[in-house]
């Protein structure tokens, strides 16, 4: 289907044990997707001197059950337990009792490679002026088509333009910032944020590893971007989810904008752009007004067939025809509500006010 295979060369790891390693993942609500998470790390190679951190994000009887039932056989892993917050607020506390030079962020819905520990571990024993090793989130291979379709436009570079190699393994280990990382699957050496308190900022609606990763960029701390290092995360199964999780990075961008203004690019100003040209289109009376508008669906015909070519699927074709506009306009949307949202009180539209009843 669309999953790419990893396509960079193996290393030799045989330094991987003098480094201890410490997994962090937070959860709330989701076993089912944990228990295969856990398996897929405890079946993994894994360090002599590992720990491996979940933090419960509030009140999750199920999931604490089964965890304490597991740390009772399964030393390395250790249970948090917090009151309700946000992801960050639990990778923040999780932060507090690490041990390890190494910190690995996982999701707790992804699957991982057999051989993800040791080859970061491998890069960092090698690469001591490293701080910081990430790779791709490939869509699990027993997906659906949808879903595939979904991991499809987030690996195209139409779809997601800049950040397209967080979601796709090709090209090899090389120099990266925040374009090419991403939280679910992203290591850092202790040595590099244990001064940082708090590690992320917990009022992010999301991507909050982008803002950290801009400022350890302002550190000069060296990063890289491995597409070998594969995790398997599950992919949106509706159009209005997708949707709902593209307007949410759209958010966070903005957010991620007025805290570090210099990791704004143009390219995630395009879908706002865009959207702003749509809504006003039907007030626009000159003879070009739909040559962008014509542009767009060339390059939407285009890479929807492309795409459905990948799949080998001519019923992706219709699909892709949807899921590329629905991204672009739901990133557009969000970073464009979320700018709403952050405008100066005077700048901000006001209801209009009640006529008095005298």
């Amino acid at each position: 289907m669309l999953s790419e295979a990893p396509s960079a060369a193996p290393i030799s790891f045989e330094a991987i044990e003098e480094l201890s390693l410490s997994i962090v993942i937070p959860t709330h609500g989701r076993l089912a997707t944990l228990q295969k998470c856990l398996a897929s790390i405890l079946a993994a190679q894994l360090p002599e001197a590992t720990e491996i951190l979940v933090v419960c994000n509030g009140s999750d009887p199920p999931s604490e059950d089964y965890l304490r039932m597991l740390s009772a056989s399964e030393p390395r892993l250790h249970l948090m337990e917090l009151d309700q917050g946000t992801p960050a607020d639990a990778r923040n506390a999780a932060m507090s009792k690490v041990r390890g030079e190494i910190v690995y962020f996982l999701d707790d819905d992804v699957t991982i490679a057999p051989d993800l520990f040791s080859r970061a571990l491998g890069v960092f024993a090698h690469r001591p002026e490293v701080d910081v090793v990430g790779g791709p989130n490939l869509t699990p291979p027993a997906s659906t088509l949808f879903e595939h379709s979904v991991g499809a436009v987030l690996a195209s570079p139409f779809g997601s333009a800049r950040v397209a190699a967080r979601y796709r393994s090709t090209g090899q280990l090389r120099s990266t910032d925040d374009r090419a990382l991403i939280l679910c699957n992203l290591a850092i050496r202790n040595r590099a944020i244990a001064h940082r308190q708090p590690l992320f900022e917990g009022d992010l609606v999301c991507n909050e590893e982008n803002l950290l990763l801009g400022l350890l960029e302002l550190e000069n701390r060296r990063m890289l971007h491995d597409p070998a290092l594969v995790v398997y995360h599950s992919r949106r199964g509706t159009l209005g989810g997708f949707a709902r999780q593209i307007f949410k990075y759209g958010r966070g961008r903005w957010q991620n904008t007025l805290a570090l203004p210099r990791s704004l690019s143009v390219t995630f100003l395009l879908p706002s752009i865009f959207l702003l040209y749509l809504l006003v289109l039907p007030f626009l009376s000159f003879s070009g007004r739909l040559m962008p508008l014509a542009v767009y669906g060339v390059l939407l015909l285009n890479f929807a067939a492309y795409e459905a070519l990948r799949a080998r699927s001519l019923r992706a074709f219709p699909q892709f025809l949807v899921l590329f506009p629905a991204c672009h306009l739901a990133y557009g949307a969000g970073l464009m509500w979320q700018g709403a949202l952050s405008a100066p009180p005077a700048l901000r539209l006001k209801p209009r006010s009640e006529p008095s009843a005298s």
